[in-house]
């Protein structure tokens, strides 16, 4: 699954790609400003690339009801970072190029991969959890500030 959103819009200010890394590499470290589900992040290792981060939610904020997870976040500046959950599914977000061509043409797609291994494709269960993946609310809202 995935969703893919215009980042500068008519009448908003214009970001440039090099602001819109800086509020990505602040989405890594602070995901509570993002998603409204978790509501704090700790930083337990990082090197260059990538970063390990434990994440604590809300109440009733993860669908199967846990408190927190610790995630590896892969950065590829300037253009995409992996979220990677310790059973391997992994949010990707990824800044791309409209068809325009445009330095302010620019997109946000965020790609969701949920491993489920206990679960049986094609069940009426794995419709269920399809659906309650989707309503996941991984999109947040973008308030990185300069």
């Amino acid at each position: 699954m995935s969703y893919t959103a215009p980042i500068n819009r008519p009448g908003l200010p214009v970001l440039s790609a090099t602001q819109i890394w800086r509020c990505v590499d602040h989405k890594v470290r602070h995901a509570e400003d993002f998603v409204p589900a978790i509501v704090h992040t700790e930083l337990l290792s990082e090197s260059r690339t990538e970063l390990k981060r434990r994440v604590t939610f809300a109440a009733d904020g993860h669908p199967a009801r846990i408190k927190e997870a610790v995630e590896t976040c892969r950065m590829y500046e300037p253009c995409r970072v992996d979220f990677v959950a310790a059973d391997g599914s992994t949010i990707t977000n990824a800044i791309s190029v409209g068809p325009g061509g445009d330095d302010w043409d620019l997109y946000y797609t965020y790609i969701f991969e949920w491993r489920h291994p206990d679960i049986d494709e094609g069940s009426a269960e794995a419709a269920a959890q399809r659906a309650a993946d989707w309503k996941r609310d991984g999109l947040g809202a973008a308030t990185c500030e300069d």
